[in-house]
């Protein structure tokens, strides 16, 4: 009876996932080393210095208390202003969230601490599916106002979630 080529591709597809993960280390227990040391075993010299350490008085761990140091995180390179409806929802990584709604003054004064990254960008502007035109439009013509270039702010066409 000949053995058919799908058999032998199919066995040859076979070996190749198996040896692809032993060498990525996705099957436990195979490979070479990171393996569980087992308790007596191991040379002499290694037992040796095993009970020297054992024998040696250990002191108890203090806890180390941080210092707390109110320093304040250094402005963003480029600030991402997400429009929401007619809500500026920007990072903040203090909020379980991880953003949250300021007002338009509040996202201008962010926007104008930005350093700008290497291309000059200093602001990008998202917009969701419900952002209003008022609201990014507004959001816009301030931050041009306050002393931002036309360069300097971005507004991608692609709409976020």
């Amino acid at each position: 009876m000949p053995i058919k080529k799908r058999t032998i591709a199919g066995g040859l597809l076979l070996a190749g996932a198996v040896l692809g993960a032993f060498m990525s280390g996705l099957l436990p227990g195979f490979g070479s080393g990171n393996g569980i040391r087992v308790q007596g075993a191991g040379d002499d010299s290694t037992r040796a210095s095993q009970s020297a350490t054992d024998e040696t008085p250990r002191e108890p761990a203090q806890a180390e208390v941080p210092a707390v140091v109110d320093v304040k995180s250094p402005p963003p390179v480029v600030l991402e202003i997400r429009i929401d409806n007619r809500d500026y929802i920007v990072p903040d990584d203090s909020t379980a969230t991880g953003v949250r709604t300021v007002d338009l003054d509040e996202a201008v004064e962010l926007a104008q601490l930005t350093t700008g990254n290497d291309d000059g960008i200093r602001v990008r502007i998202l917009r969701t599916r419900s952002a209003r035109l008022t609201a990014w439009t507004t959001l816009h013509d301030s931050l041009v106002k306050s002393g931002l270039s036309l360069d300097s702010i971005r507004m991608p066409k692609v709409l976020v979630e």
